[in-house]
């Protein structure tokens, strides 16, 4: 008679076997798989493929078309995501959507002026630091920060002007 124990025993090892049950042709198809995800073709939003739908569509001067819409085009240095206009982040900074952001980051100091008995130039001039970088002696650093990004609104859109051919 089987007791729990070997029971779990007998369907821990049943449930090994199966796993480890493949073929190289079941490998073989989840490569294919991994290399067909990867070659897969973009898919273009912001424009209307004529050839597609038999029909050509377009926006006034002054406005751009997108996801189906013409927006009022956005002022220089910003960008426009439907209806509303982000100022691009600054030099150095990544744009995460509603924040830009800049990772923090370490660097060894100049300390080639330091004396022997201090190489970090610790209550010293002696060390340097690129300029904006924080002087910590033997290390320079640049702090993380992240600012919200400055947006203003561009309107609902309007419908663009589609013709058939």
């Amino acid at each position: 008679m089987f007791t729990r124990t070997s029971t779990f025993a007998i369907a821990a090892s049943l449930l090994f076997a199966v796993g480890c049950a493949a073929t190289p042709a079941d490998e073989e198809a989840a490569e294919e798989n991994e290399s067909s995800e990867q070659q897969m073709p973009q898919v273009d939003t912001d424009g209307i493929d004529p050839a597609a739908t038999g029909v050509t569509c377009g926006c006034p001067a002054g406005t751009e078309y997108q996801n189906g819409l013409c927006y009022t085009k956005c002022a220089a240095g910003w960008s426009g995501e439907g209806p509303v206009c982000w100022q691009n982040c600054a030099a150095g900074f990544k744009d995460t959507g509603f924040f830009c952001h800049r990772d923090s980051q370490v660097i060894s100091a100049d300390t080639s002026r330091c004396p022997w008995y201090n190489k970090c130039g610790w209550n010293s001039d002696c060390n340097r630091c690129p300029a904006g970088w924080i002087n910590d002696g033997c290390t320079c650093r640049i702090d993380a920060y992240i600012y919200a990004q400055p947006s203003y609104g561009r309107g609902a859109g309007t419908v663009p002007t589609c013709t058939q051919y």
